[in-house]
């Protein structure tokens, strides 16, 4: 009965418009881009909404190129827009994250006269502010409101950012200044444009001040938040984020202890990762073999290889598989000489605290 009922009400465009968006899921340009001309052969003519979903679907799975392509080839088929370029735009600064690609992109547009709307430049303006890009961010900012664009709170985002990755934060909270007087409202992102330079830079009193700020305004810390925070304190504030982390809702969950984890090892702190080892279990994380491979390679880099030997064996008895990578770097501990002296694992963990296994 179904099958007839989709006999009855057959219409090719669809069909293929559908099968065409598919393809483009599974990351088959070729078959995705053969689906959608195939309409040709019912003599339908796809509308304008159908490119745009095709473009966007090539887009969303890194095929930018290829949808730029497409567009360019067809374009006697379908005119050259605004909400075409836009596409393409976002594909290369939000996606493949290419300002080269997006800047070329942006002087194509003035070549074949399109304008840009406010769309156009929050994805440019998003995209020279990742890349710390101050001069060109604040330039498209003003040529936006001489041409009659009213900035969203996107954009405010991204000068937030690169104002305070530049360093200057009296301008970046005049920015924020600014955003309310358009009648928008700081929201998590907001702060958070702040946060995360400033964490990523080491300003961990200014990231602090920011963060009660936030707090003071009623805006709720995101995960993005804390772990931000993780990148750059230490063992202390790691324990005091953790806390607020959870007295927050936001868990922490394992991604936060991997942060951690890895943080300290990267800085020759072993010591610090095992305690931080222990607080998982307080935290009720089970430590996953993503988990124990950080901790064994850490280890093995700060030279404690005992030590991560006796880790790298919890984790294939709790059904872990055995990693080539990880055996190479411990047979070195053959070539090293007085690591037993070294490793008073006592005083920073028992044996014990470390034996409860993956669910």
């Amino acid at each position: 009965m179904s099958i007839l009922l989709i006999t009855d009400n057959f219409n090719p465009f669809y069909l293929r418009y559908f099968v065409s968006i598919r393809y483009a899921s599974v990351n088959n340009t070729a078959k995705a881009i053969q689906a959608f001309n195939f309409m040709d052969k019912f003599r339908l003519t796809p509308d304008q909404e159908a490119l745009h979903a095709l473009l966007a679907a090539l887009c969303k799975y890194g095929n930018v190129e290829e949808a730029e392509e497409f567009m360019l080839v067809n374009k006697k088929l379908f005119p050259l827009e605004t909400t075409s370029f836009n596409i393409i735009l976002n594909g290369w600064c939000n996606i493949t994250k290419d300002v080269y690609e997006a800047k070329r992109v942006w002087r194509d547009m003035s070549k074949y006269c399109i304008t840009p709307n406010d769309t156009s430049y929050s994805y440019m303006i998003s995209c020279f502010s990742k890349e710390g890009n101050l001069f060109d961010s604040l330039r498209l900012y003003d040529q936006m409101k001489k041409r009659g664009w009213t900035p969203g709170i996107e954009i405010y985002h991204s000068l937030v950012y690169v104002l305070t990755r530049a360093n200057c934060l009296k301008e970046a909270l005049r920015t924020i200044d600014k955003l309310k007087e358009q009648g928008l409202q700081p929201d998590s992102s907001t702060f958070n444009s702040m946060i995360l330079p400033l964490c990523e830079t080491g300003k961990l009193a200014e990231a602090r001040i920011v963060f009660n700020t936030m707090v003071e305004e009623n805006v709720s810390p995101t995960t993005e938040t804390f772990h931000a925070f993780f990148e750059g304190t230490d063992y202390q504030g790691s324990l005091e984020f953790l806390s607020r982390m959870k007295d927050s809702g936001l868990g922490p969950n394992k991604d936060s202890f991997l942060i951690i984890l890895a943080k300290f090892l990267k800085l020759k702190q072993p010591v610090n990762a095992l305690k931080i080892w222990t607080e998982m279990k307080a935290y009720d994380v089970v430590p996953s073999c993503v988990h124990y491979r950080v901790m064994v390679e850490g280890l093995v880099t700060c030279s404690w290889f005992i030590k991560a030997r006796y880790f790298y064996e919890e984790m294939i008895s709790n059904g872990c598989s055995a990693d080539p990578k990880l055996n190479k770097l411990l047979q070195k501990e053959v070539l090293v000489s007085g690591d037993k002296g070294k490793q008073n694992v006592k005083k920073a963990i028992s044996s014990k605290s470390v034996k409860y296994s993956i669910k």
